[in-house]
């Protein structure tokens, strides 16, 4: 994978496997991780393989997706758990099989691109399971996988573990990167993530409401420290205390979904470990 970005130096997500006070795990504390959003999606429809390809080209340190399960078992990148808002059709990804999603294509236009399963008959996007993601992109990327509507999935966590285990995307890349986070808002699931195999970095998504300062109780931060890694936090919320106290407890914070360079400059200088951005250039000069 591409790492040309003068601006980054390096990457920084905790180990699993090291979880308390001290930043303990193989990389450096210092770096600012771009995360490129449901891929480029700024760019080309999110959660395609066009949108991944393009975050590497734009030398996005990792790639955010989203994944769902189908009714036969498979596991697919797609943001919503309805397919209406990115393809033509209607209803839940639980009730279609994926040979069934595999024939739509979307119909909904957004300014210059168009919506997850792409233009015309000849250039027209699939919707991707995740074991193609890993396939057709080999070594070029790594990832930030997000389990979403897990309530829906019975099972998921496992699926989600046995194909990260069979495509050999625990561990590093050898270039100090870690091929694959999850993080989820879901806690449930994340702990049975950890339970499942405790090697897998795990990052808890919080948000807070508008006009509101991140915080967290005592309590909620001597749960985190028993599974997660670190946090993904809507940016807004974030402030110097609130990450300073965050990686004295040796987690790493992340913002989402930063498209602003100011913003994104600002919360580098405030420490925060990396953005989620639609766009993998924001801080190309």
């Amino acid at each position: 994978m591409k790492k040309l970005l003068v601006i980054i130096s390096t990457a920084i997500l905790l180990s699993a496997c090291n979880i308390g006070n001290e930043w303990d795990n193989p990389m450096p504390e210092e770096g600012f991780l771009i995360i490129a959003h449901r891929g480029a999606s700024a760019y080309e429809p999110e959660n395609t393989m066009p949108s991944f390809e393009l975050a590497d080209d734009l030398n996005a340190d990792y790639v955010e997706l989203d994944v769902h399960m189908t009714k036969d078992g498979e596991l697919i990148v797609m943001h919503d758990d309805d397919v209406k808002r990115t393809t033509e059709a209607v209803g839940k990804i639980k009730d279609y099989t994926l040979a069934e999603l595999k024939e739509l294509t979307a119909n909904e236009e957004k300014g210059e691109k168009v919506a997850v399963s792409g233009g015309d008959e000849e250039e027209a996007y699939e919707i991707p399971t995740l074991l193609e993601v890993f396939e057709e992109m080999e070594e070029d990327i790594c990832y930030v996988i997000e389990l979403k509507d897990t309530d829906q999935y019975p099972g998921i966590e496992e699926k989600l573990v046995e194909l990260m285990k069979e495509n050999g995307m625990i561990g590093d890349d050898g270039k100090s990167y870690l091929k694959a986070v999850i993080h989820s808002f879901d806690k449930k699931a994340l702990k049975q993530v950890h339970k499942l195999e405790p090697a897998i970095p795990l990052m808890q998504l919080i948000s807070f409401d508008e006009g509101e300062e991140a915080e967290l109780s005592a309590d909620k931060l001597k749960e985190l420290l028993t599974y997660a890694s670190g946090i993904d936090v809507s940016y807004e919320a974030l402030t110097p205390s609130f990450v300073n106290t965050m990686h004295d407890e040796g987690l790493a914070v992340y913002a989402y979904t930063v498209n602003d360079a100011e913003a994104a400059l600002r919360l580098k200088a405030m420490g925060v470990n990396g953005i989620h951005t639609d766009e993998p250039d924001i801080l190309d000069e």
